[in-house]
């Protein structure tokens, strides 16, 4: 078999001292890993989920584990901390609930929480074999009884990630959420059995082996598999498209009714059509999207984590507001979706990097790979095929650029300074802008060293084509194929922390890039905010006496333009104050006191000093020309 631990590691040995020592720990762990695949080959874990027993009283699932035979008188049955799609901590064990395991003698084991709540310990008696798992698992967007997985004690997951147990409305199980693994047996396949009633069926992207009509089999390979399987069982309403060699399913459940999937494929077409253009020839795939559009008397504004959507390879979950304005609505749906699908590429899917072990962060050294490709190719896809204006794309990127002043002098590397920052938001942000500029500079790079015969689009796709995940990096693959030069780029800018040299690469494509520059922009006027962790929201640090949204310091933000504004959107929902693009109304709600207020404001044009200016250069040269034209310009794929 072939393994990636390789796979990102830029540099060349000759020139990495540390090369042979990390190269020994991959070895090793590779060979341990290997020696434990052997050991379980055959086996298979069998989960049952039972739906049919929920009712409005009791909003539980009960789900029996059938371990394979695991000769230890010691077993921990894990709980995932965390999650390669989430940033932050999320402890499953919390929604665990009247756990209790048996031998097989049929002999209850005493069974003691540890770390946090997210390990099970089970002690075996000599010669015992545990026989079976049953707990019941709570709801993660429940606020029954008077507590809620929201606030205080709890760590929060965003609604798109967790569970909804609701007999009249649906059931959405993110399978990490439901069941765990066994400690060194998170590699063996898993066997899901859904028990449910009639009147509903199964959305979702993973294999089904059987399916009757209350009941549902599926099979994956492994754990890290099979959470990347989300499952809706319900009544949405359903729609379907082909777009190249992608297929697309679209499932919406609306509250109100009022969202069809047939609006969502109208809003978000010729998106898809301009990121399939972009894949190219990938190999036929299915893609599945489900949206949740939540009332507005049913949104929980200001709790956490409510907001947003989570991408996997084969599917996506959304959970949103629904909104009477349909521009906003439009806005909303396609700035959460864009670049989703691009996640079928290999180098984009970060689960396949997910390191077996989660109770730690899940933030690894491709990280960055796979976050600035992600935002980087949605723009290049769009700009491609004129979906986006280069004026647009420009101001994305000068908004990219503030927030990377803070970590510019940070390695992109250091994944276990990253893994800590996800815990706030805005230091997320800098380091996923600090990544989309690295790999737009790459792109230059590529592109220049290639002649243009190439550039990190059609790279990244002979890796997804040719040879996936082995024991081969990006580097190694650009050094081989095309420059050497890759070498140096990585040390000064990815395991380095030399600042990216935006100025000389910008002219390379004919843009100019000024620090700090004199120019005449749209404004509402200057506010700075600050994020509190512990209420999940922007507060107002600093805003001018003349500023035309009325904020004042400590005002806290609850929604701009109808959405509402947390941890799970601050780039998309801060936009329109921070970078409007004409003088188009905007529609502001906060909190000052206790007292909603809702301010509708026009921006102006103010002549200013405006740091980290991008715009196109009027005497760029005949090179810098056809570069740009190589990059940006629509061609036939």
């Amino acid at each position: 078999k072939n393994y990636h631990f390789f796979l990102f590691t830029f540099g060349s040995p000759l020139m990495r001292p540390d090369f042979i020592f990390v190269s020994f720990l991959c070895f090793f762990f590779s060979l341990r890993t290997l020696s434990g695949q052997q050991a379980v080959a055959g086996y298979e874990c069998r989960v049952s989920i039972d739906l049919v027993s929920v009712t409005k009283e009791k909003d539980r699932v009960r789900v029996s584990i059938t371990p394979p035979p695991i000769k230890s008188r010691r077993i921990r049955y894990v709980l995932p901390a965390y999650l390669p799609s989430i940033g932050d901590k999320v402890d499953v064990g919390q929604f665990v609930h009247q756990f209790y395991a048996l031998d097989d003698r049929g002999t209850p084991l005493k069974a003691v929480k540890k770390q946090g709540g997210n390990v099970i310990l089970l002690k075996l008696g000599k010669g015992r074999v545990l026989r079976k798992l049953e707990y019941w698992i709570d709801d993660s967007w429940d606020e029954s009884e008077g507590k809620s997985y929201h606030i205080d004690n709890y760590n929060h997951v965003p609604n798109a990630n967790g569970t909804s147990f609701d007999s009249e409305k649906g059931f959405l199980l993110n399978t990490a959420f439901m069941f765990g693994y066994f400690d060194g047996y998170s590699w063996i396949p898993y066997r899901v059995t859904v028990s449910h009633s009639a009147d509903v069926a199964a959305f979702t992207g993973m294999p089904r082996v059987e399916s009757e009509f209350n009941r549902d089999e599926f099979f994956a390979n492994s754990y890290t598999d099979i959470i990347e399987f989300p499952i809706y069982y319900g009544k949405p309403d359903t729609i379907g498209f082909e777009s190249r060699n992608i297929y697309l399913d679209i499932a919406v459940f609306s509250e109100t009714g009022n969202v069809t999937a047939r609006q969502i494929r109208k809003y978000i077409g010729a998106q898809v059509s301009a990121l399939t253009r972009f894949l190219g020839d990938v190999p036929p795939r299915h893609y599945k999207m489900f949206f949740y559009f939540a009332s507005p008397e049913n949104f929980k504004v200001g709790t956490k984590g409510v907001f947003g959507g989570v991408a996997h390879r084969n599917s996506a979950v959304y959970y949103f507001l629904e909104s009477k304005d349909e521009d906003q609505l439009i806005s909303l749906v396609r700035r959460e979706t864009s670049g989703d699908i691009l996640k079928v590429m290999s180098l984009l899917d970060q689960s396949k990097q997910c390191t077996g072990d989660l109770l730690v962060p899940q933030v690894t050294p491709c990280w960055w790979v796979a976050e600035g490709m992600k935002s980087y190719f949605t723009w290049l896809a769009d700009l491609r095929d004129s979906v986006s204006s280069e004026e647009e794309f420009m101001a994305a990127i000068s908004a990219r650029i503030r927030l990377y002043q803070e970590v510019r002098h940070k390695s992109l590397h250091d994944f276990k300074q990253i893994g800590k920052s996800m815990k706030d938001p805005l230091v997320a942000e800098e380091y996923r802008s600090k990544a989309m500029l690295t790999i737009m500079l790459l792109d230059v790079e590529v592109t220049l060293w290639s002649g243009g015969a190439k550039g990190l689009r059609e790279i990244a796709l002979e890796l997804n084509d040719s040879i996936g995940f082995r024991a081969d990096s990006l580097g190694r693959y650009i050094a081989r194929t095309i420059s050497t030069e890759i070498y140096t780029f990585a040390n000064n800018y990815v395991f380095g922390e030399k600042e990216l040299p935006l100025i000389e690469s910008f002219g390379k494509i004919g843009w100019v890039y000024s620090p700090t520059s004199l120019d005449s922009i749209l404004t509402f006027g200057q506010v700075s905010l600050y994020y509190d962790e512990i209420a999940d929201a922007f507060f107002v640090r600093q805003a001018d006496l003349g500023n035309r949204l009325r904020l004042e310091a400590g005002d806290r933000l609850v929604s701009i333009n109808g959405t509402h504004v947390n941890a799970a959107n601050i780039e998309e929902s801060l936009n329109a104050i921070y970078s409007p693009q004409d003088t188009s109304a905007v529609e502001v709600i906060f909190i000052r006191g206790n007292q909603n207020e809702r301010v509708m404001a026009t921006p102006f044009f103010k002549t200013m000093v405006i740091d980290h200016l991008v715009r196109p250069d009027p005497a760029a040269g005949a090179d810098a020309q056809l570069l740009h034209a190589r990059i940006f310009s629509p061609f036939d794929y």
